[in-house]
């Protein structure tokens, strides 16, 4: 995929991304959210982006576990 296309996808990727939790109807702040990881993962998969992958790895390591239970 040319680099004009991957740039493209990846700014409007992180631009719904951040837009999406700005807004404040649920539904569609969500369906931004989403268009947006979607637009990312293309990015990632054919633009063959190694720091956008390696950023996604980083963020799934970072994230707390599902069978920790935290106590509050």
């Amino acid at each position: 995929m040319p680099w004009g296309i991957t740039l493209i996808l990846v700014a409007a990727g992180l631009g719904l991304c951040l837009l999406g939790g700005l807004r404040s109807d649920d539904v569609v702040g969500l369906l931004m959210r989403i268009i947006g990881v979607v637009f990312l993962l293309a990015a990632s998969i054919f633009g063959r982006l190694l720091w956008l992958d390696l950023a996604g790895i980083a963020l799934a390591l970072w994230l707390p576990s599902a069978n920790k239970r935290q106590q509050v």
